[in-house]
């Protein structure tokens, strides 16, 4: 999620504004506190049109 949230250029906020949660759970997210539901990944993937393949060139993007 950090990877495609710096590649949006989105603050935790805004991020989380496009999917519904608050910036609060984006953190927690992604300092592993919290994981990501389905559901919440499904929003991820409609909101920003993930294929299979570019989420594979996500994971591939250094940290």
């Amino acid at each position: 999620m950090f990877r495609l949230r710096t590649l949006e250029r989105l603050t935790q906020e805004a991020f989380g504004k496009k999917i519904g949660v608050s910036g609060v759970t984006i953190c927690d997210i992604e300092r592993g506190v919290k994981q990501v539901s389905r559901k919440l990944a499904l929003r991820i993937v409609a909101e920003f049109g993930l294929t299979p393949e570019s989420a594979q060139r996500l994971r591939e993007l250094p940290a």
